[in-house]
């Protein structure tokens, strides 16, 4: 039996990027095929647990089309570290690998009308563990905390590189909105 692969895993999402249109409907399509992806672990690599000290995670980019549209990455999550919540402008898929993260999902309550300003209210909290998964859309807004002891690792699937997004970080004691770009190893 042949290992589903990384190889496997970006022709699949290239095909389903080209059917579909409705971003909804592309990450019902590949979150089962991320989960698929996950649970087997050879094309893992030592490399992947590097996390960058200063941002207390570290983003490994596997795959990223010319136009930075279909990045994949693997994001090593130091324990008790994470980032504070953010959107992504852009759909994502999130599978677990090893640890665990505990994601918190918010709600937007200004209109976005106030440049820098933005006031979030929490609507859902939960833990994902290795091979479960979770979605979102580009307004979606969240934050990742490792909650547990070990590096959290985690496989992301975006339909455009997040560093080329426009997307923001928002500090929900300030109710501000910034910029958010991180750094990518390797």
């Amino acid at each position: 039996m042949t290992l589903y692969s990384i190889q496997n895993y970006i022709s699949d999402i290239r095909l389903i990027t080209k059917e579909e249109t409705i971003e909804k409907n592309i990450i019902d399509r590949i979150k089962p095929l991320s989960k698929k992806l996950v649970k087997n672990k050879s094309w893992i690599k030592s490399e992947y647990f590097d996390v960058d000290t200063k941002q207390g995670f570290g983003l490994h980019l596997l795959h990223e089309e010319i136009d930075h549209s279909l990045a994949v990455f693997v994001i090593a999550w130091a324990p008790d570290k994470g980032l504070a919540p953010h959107n992504h402008k852009t759909w994502a898929v999130v599978s677990g690998i090893q640890g665990q993260e505990h994601e918190t999902n918010y709600k937007r309550i200004d209109d976005g009308s106030k440049e820098g300003y933005a006031d979030l209210i929490k609507t859902h909290e939960e833990t994902l563990y290795p091979g479960d998964a979770s979605c979102c859309l580009p307004e979606d807004i969240h934050s990742v905390w490792n909650n547990g002891n070990e590096t959290a690792l985690s496989l992301h699937t975006y339909g455009m590189h997040l560093n080329h997004t426009g997307r923001s970080i928002f500090d929900i004691s300030q109710k501000t909105e910034t910029p958010c770009i991180v750094k990518v190893q390797g």
